[in-house]
């Protein structure tokens, strides 16, 4: 397939076909995410790879469970919105469930150039902070990452949905993780998860914006 392609058939899969992703496969596409660039080619990433049926669904029981102890607070507030945020979850999130191979993706931090000489001029800790929070280049690694691993994954015919949606949840999801596979990494925490299956047909995307709207370009 030609890389044009690919981009163009780029689209966020939550309804997968019943079919297997091969181990070989998994690591081809992991493999092109590694090649990403990175940060002083720190390489912040490292990706759980769970097939196991069970595992999902613990994950996905703590989600839920994170999201009602959320949705009760917020009922005491406005019952409307804790019953939305209840309805997001099923909609937006759990569907990872009907995918056969969930990816829970680690990153770590990463300090940037200027970073520690900032820090030893004594700059104030609000550009510091700036430095870090808005302009993060570690995440900036991830993101080429996961677009590798996507692109990879659509050139050998599967899709992928990276979910953000359950951040709220990714302490539960790390101690889920912990507890039932043994599973901690120093340093590193939860930045997402990614959906890996054969898509179904026919599914909608929002549109992009046009060229217009994305580029000023100056001569």
């Amino acid at each position: 397939m030609e890389l044009q392609e690919i981009i163009e058939r780029r689209q966020s899969i939550r309804k997968y076909k019943v079919g297997d992703v091969p181990k070989e496969h998994i690591y081809e596409i992991i493999r092109a995410a590694g090649l990403a660039p990175s940060g002083k080619n720190i390489q912040n990433w490292h990706f759980v790879v769970i097939k196991n049926e069970d595992l999902k669904h613990k994950i996905g029981q703590a989600v839920l469970d994170k999201n009602e102890s959320i949705c009760i607070e917020m009922d005491k507030i406005d019952k409307e919105r804790g019953d939305a945020f209840r309805k997001f979850v099923r909609n937006f999130t759990l569907f990872f469930l009907k995918a056969p191979v969930l990816v829970v993706v680690f990153s770590t931090d990463y300090r940037p150039s200027g970073y520690y000489e900032l820090e030893f001029i004594n700059t104030d800790p609000s550009i510091l902070h700036d430095l870090v929070k808005h302009r993060n280049p570690g995440m900036q690694s991830l993101g080429a990452a996961l677009e590798n691993f996507t692109l990879k994954a659509i050139d050998l015919g599967y899709g992928t949905c990276i979910l953000t949606s359950a951040n709220y949840a990714a302490a539960e999801i790390e101690e889920t993780l912990k507890t039932e596979i043994g599973f901690e990494k120093d340093d590193y925490y939860m930045a997402c998860m990614i959906s890996l299956g054969i898509p179904e047909e026919n599914q909608m995307s929002p549109k992009k914006k046009t060229l217009e709207q994305i580029v000023t370009y100056v001569e």
